[in-house]
C-alpha cells in the first residue's frame, strides 16, 4: 500500500477524492464509514482522518493525516493487560506500507515530526530485519515532499553511510503576481479585508478571490458582512448605471467545516458570478481552488502556544512568516496572473521571521510523549529532526505523572497500566483519563463524559456567537434555558442533548423528512445552535463510542443520547429510554432524567488536571493552583459575572473553577470553565 500523511483532513479527503475521480475509482466520500458496516464496495483510493475511516481491504492508495497514521503505528495491542513492552515496541513497523509520502513537511506539525523520526526508525528496523533473513517483511521507501522545504535538512536528517539521500526539484508552474501593501497598519482586519473585497468586486475583472482570515469565529462575521454588502449591491449598480457588476458567491472553508460542505468551495463558479471564499491557512498549501485570481492576505495566523514556565497554552493571532506570506499569494498564480492584496505594510513583511515556527517548539507535548512511551520509545532520546526543548518534555512528564500514566524506575520511565490505557484513547491524555475516571462511576456518567468529549474535540463551540449586539442579546436569553449552575460543561451537554430531543420530536411529528429537518434548523436558529457542529459532534459520539466499548467503557444509550434518526447517515440508532422526561419550556424542548445531575462528572472532569484548575481571588480575578498565573473569566462563560441572574447563584459562591483554555487578547481571559467543590480539591492535592 501507499500512503500519503497530510497536517490537514480538508487536504486528505479532497487529495482522496481527486486522485479516485483521476483514476476513474470510486469516490471515498461515498462510501459507508468502515467502522459502520462491512461494505462490498471496494476502494482503491481511500482516506482516514479523525472518526473517519473510508478505506476497504481493497485500497492500496490511501491519504490520511499523520496523526491517524501515528495512531496506527501505535497499534490496538497497547490496551492490553500484561502485554509485554518488546511486543509493543514492534506495532509501529506498519506492514501493510512498501511507500510513504508525507507531504507538506514545511508546515512542521508536531506529528509530522514525529512522524519523520518514526518512519527513520522503521525503516532502519525493517531493513535489521530483512537483513536477518525475514522473508515477510519489504523495505519502506520514504518520499518527503513540500514547496518550501529545507530539503538539505531532511536529506542530512535520513542520511545514511551508504549512499546520499537524493533530492528531486520539481518545477511548479506559477504564474506571475501582482502584489500590494498598505501604506499603513490595519487597526480592523476584517472590516479592511471586507473592504478590499468590495472594491476588487466592483472593480476587477471577474475572478474569484480567496482572503486569508485567522479563525472560525472572524470568518463568520466576514460573511455576514459580505451578505448584507450583497443586499445592497443590486440597488447600488442600477444607481450608478453599472449592469457589469457579477452576483456574488460568499463561502466559509475552515477545519469544522468537514469534507461535504468543505467541497462547496471546489465546484466551479456559476457564470457571471464573483466567488469570495473566506478560509484559515488550510488554504495555504495542499489545496488549490479553482478560479482563484485575487487573494486578500490578513498577514495574521491563529496558533496555540505553550509556555513550559506557566503550564498553560494559550489561543494567539500572530504575525505569520514571510514563507507562509509567499505561499498565500502564489494562490492568486495557480491557474493564470493574479493580485494579492496583502493588509500589512512593506516594511512589516520584511520584519515577518523567515520560516514558521514548528510546532513542536510551541505546544503542549505531553501527549506526543505518551504515544512514545507507548511505543517503548523515549521522548528525550527519539531522533527529533528538529528536537524540543528539553522543559517543554520536561513539562510533558510532570502532566503525565499527575494523570497517573507513568512510574519511574531505575532503568527509566515506563507507563502504568493505566498510562496504555489512556494512550489507547483516541483522545487527549487529559479527556482520556476523564472517560476512565468517569467509568468507574457507572454509565451514566461514562455517558455524560462520552458526550462531553465529543463536544470538546469538535473544531468549534456549539453555540452561534453573533457579531451583532442586538442578536448577541437575541442569543443570550434563547441560551439561557440550557444554562446549568455548574458552568459551561454541562451547559454545553444540555443543549446537546435538547437537539436530539428536538430532532426525534421533529420526526415523530412530521410525515414529510424535508419537513422535519426544517423544522430542526428552525430550532437551531432560534436557540442559536450550530446545526453543522452538531452534526460533527454526532460523528465523533458514535465512533467515540465504539471506540469505548472497546476498551470495557460501557456508555448507557437513552434516546435522550441517541438520535433515533439518521441524522445525515451520522446518528446512531437508539431505543426508547422509558425514564427519560421530555419537558417543554417556551420554544426549547429539553431532555431531563429524574434526578440527573453532573455534579459526579464534574469531580471527574478535574482528575489529574491541577494545571487547570484555579481560586478565585478577593478582586473576582482566578489564580491557577499550579502556576500562579491571574486570569479573568471570559464573557462567554456561563460563571460570568454578568449571569449571576439566568444561573440563579452569586458570584461569590464560586470559589474554584477548572478550565479548558486560556486566551490572550488584551488580557488573559479562561474560557469553557466549570465550578468544582473545595472539598475536590483537597482530594485531588492529597494525591
Amino acid at each position: 500500500m501507499i500512503g500519503i500523511t497530510q497536517p490537514r483532513r480538508v487536504a486528505a479527503t479532497s487529495l482522496a477524492r481527486r486522485v479516485a475521480d483521476e483514476l476513474g475509482c470510486e469516490d471515498p466520500a461515498t462510501l459507508r464509514p468502515r467502522s459502520d458496516v462491512k461494505t462490498d464496495k471496494p476502494a482503491y483510493v481511500g482516506y482516514s482522518v479523525r472518526f473517519d475511516d473510508r478505506t476497504t481491504p481493497q485500497t492500496r492508495i490511501k491519504f490520511l493525516t499523520d496523526g491517524m497514521l501515528i495512531r496506527e503505528a501505535l497499534g490496538p495491542s497497547i490496551s492490553k493487560v500484561g502485554m509485554s513492552r518488546k511486543k509493543n515496541a514492534r506495532n509501529f513497523l506498519l506492514k501493510r506500507y512498501r511507500v510513504m509520502i508525507i507531504d507538506e513537511a514545511h508546515e512542521r506539525s508536531l506529528r509530522t515530526d514525529m512522524l519523520l523520526g518514526l518512519m527513520k526508525q522503521i525503516q532502519k528496523e525493517r531493513k535489521k530485519l530483512i537483513d536477518a533473513g525475514n522473508t515477510t517483511l519489504a523495505p519502506l521507501k520514504i518520499i518527503i515532499m513540500s514547496a518550501t522545504i529545507d530539503a538539505d535538512a531532511f536529506a542530512r536528517f535520513f542520511s545514511n553511510s551508504i549512499k546520499p539521500i537524493p533530492i528531486l526539484y520539481v518545477a511548479g508552474r506559477q504564474h506571475r503576481v501582482r502584489l500590494y501593501h498598505t501604506e499603513h497598519s490595519c487597526q480592523d482586519w476584517t472590516d479592511a479585508a471586507v473592504r478590499t473585497v468590495m472594491q476588487i468586486h466592483v472593480s476587477k475583472p471577474l475572478g474569484d478571490v480567496l482572503v486569508f482570515a485567522t479563525g472560525q469565529e472572524e470568518i463568520e462575521s466576514m460573511v455576514q458582512s459580505l451578505e448584507l454588502f450583497q443586499s445592497q449591491l443590486e440597488p447600488w449598480a442600477r444607481e450608478e448605471g453599472r449592469d457589469d457588476v457579477p452576483a456574488l458567491l460568499v463561502r466559509p472553508l475552515y477545519a469544522a467545516l468537514g469534507p461535504a460542505a468543505s467541497a462547496a468551495v471546489f465546484t466551479p463558479t456559476p457564470a457571471h458570478t464573483r466567488k469570495i471564499v473566506l478560509a484559515t491557512n488550510i488554504a495555504e498549501t495542499s489545496i488549490t481552488i479553482p478560479g482563484v485570481r485575487y487573494v486578500v492576505d490578513s498577514g495574521l495566523v491563529k496558533e496555540k502556544v505553550f509556555s513550559p514556565h506557566t503550564s498553560i497554552e494559550t489561543l494567539q493571532v500572530l504575525p505569520i512568516s514571510q514563507s507562509s506570506s509567499v505561499q498565500r499569494a502564489g494562490r492568486a498564480g495557480r491557474e493564470a496572473p493574479g493580485e494579492c492584496y496583502r493588509l500589512y505594510t512593506r516594511d512589516a513583511f520584511h520584519q515577518l521571521r523567515p520560516m514558521p515556527v514548528a510546532e513542536i517548539h510551541r505546544t503542549e507535548l505531553s501527549g506526543a510523549a505518551l504515544q512514545l512511551y507507548a511505543m517503548d520509545l523515549n521522548p528525550f532520546t527519539f531522533e527529533w529532526i528538529d528536537p524540543p526543548d528539553t522543559a517543554l518534555l520536561q513539562e510533558a512528564v510532570l502532566h503525565l505523572a499527575e494523570l497517573g500514566a507513568i512510574q519511574t524506575r531505575k532503568d527509566g520511565i515506563f507507563l502504568t497500566e493505566l498510562g496504555y490505557q489512556l494512550a489507547s484513547l483516541p483522545v487527549t491524555p487529559s479527556y482520556a483519563r476523564l472517560l476512565l475516571a468517569a467509568a468507574e462511576q457507572g454509565t451514566r456518567v461514562a455517558s455524560q463524559a462520552r458526550d462531553l468529549v465529543s463536544i470538546l474535540s469538535a473544531d468549534r463551540s456549539i453555540f452561534v456567537e453573533p457579531t451583532q449586539p442586538d442578536k448577541r442579546e437575541l442569543a443570550e436569553q434563547a441560551r439561557e434555558v440550557f444554562y446549568d449552575v455548574t458552568g459551561d460543561h454541562a451547559t454545553m451537554l444540555n443543549a446537546f442533548r435538547a437537539y436530539i430531543a428536538a430532532h426525534d420530536h421533529a420526526y415523530a411529528s412530521h410525515v414529510s423528512a424535508a419537513a422535519a429537518r426544517q423544522e430542526v434548523r428552525m430550532w437551531c436558529q432560534t436557540h442559536f445552535v450550530h446545526e453543522r457542529t452538531v452534526k460533527n459532534i454526532l460523528a465523533i459520539r458514535k465512533q467515540l463510542s465504539r471506540i469505548c466499548s472497546q476498551h470495557g467503557i460501557v456508555c448507557e444509550e437513552t434516546s435522550h443520547h441517541n438520535a433515533s434518526h439518521k441524522i445525515e447517515s451520522e446518528a446512531s440508532d437508539s431505543e426508547n429510554d422509558p425514564d427519560a422526561l421530555v419537558v417543554t419550556k417556551g420554544a426549547s424542548i429539553l431532555p431531563q432524567n429524574a434526578g440527573e445531575n453532573y455534579m459526579e462528572l464534574m469531580q471527574c472532569l478535574g482528575t489529574g488536571r491541577l494545571s487547570h484548575t484555579a481560586l478565585r481571588q478577593p478582586d473576582g480575578s482566578f489564580r491557577r493552583v499550579a502556576g500562579g498565573q491571574t486570569f479573568k473569566l471570559h464573557p462567554s462563560c456561563v460563571l460570568h459575572p454578568s449571569r449571576h441572574g439566568a444561573r440563579g447563584t452569586s458570584d461569590e459562591s464560586v470559589q474554584v473553577i477548572v478550565f479548558e483554555e486560556l486566551v490572550l487578547t488584551s488580557q488573559t481571559f479562561a474560557r469553557t470553565v466549570s465550578r468544582m467543590e473545595p472539598a475536590w480539591l483537597q482530594t485531588w492535592l492529597a494525591k
